[in-house]
């Protein structure tokens, strides 16, 4: 049982999931204004300077659906280059969630032997020697 605990102790500390800017409600209301903020600071930059509203509206527009678009664009290609994608989450979830049901079917035996091997393993490393 002491061994179980360790494990599960181990496992929650370990795959605690931390949620990144842009996945909560609040991150996107965020997002939002800080985009129409800045939309119309820059159309009210351009007015200022002498632009014609029309005109600033529309350089306006480009920048900021082009900028938004080549953004969008670079941090999908960001996640594809570090397999970071819905499919490959995914996929790693459900690995660990097969390895979680594995360690909980062991029984106490097992997983003394497992933590055994562990430790060799940790010392081989250690030491220099080749793990089989």
């Amino acid at each position: 049982m002491q061994y179980q605990q360790q494990f599960i102790l181990l496992r929650k500390s370990y795959y605690r999931p931390e949620t990144s800017f842009g996945y909560t409600r609040k991150d996107v209301l965020l997002i939002g204004v800080g985009v129409t903020v800045l939309g119309v600071g820059l159309k009210s930059g351009l007015e200022f300077v002498g632009v014609d509203p029309l005109q600033a509206g529309n350089v306006v527009q480009l920048v900021l659906v082009l900028g938004l678009t080549v953004g969008w664009i670079s941090t999908y290609m960001f996640r594809v280059a570090n397999k970071d994608m819905t499919y490959a989450q995914q996929l790693k979830d459900y690995e660990k969630k097969v390895m979680e049901k594995r360690l909980e079917s062991l029984s106490e035996a097992e997983l003394e032997a497992l933590l055994e091997q562990v430790e060799e393993e940790k010392r081989q490393v250690a030491s220099g020697d080749q793990v089989k």
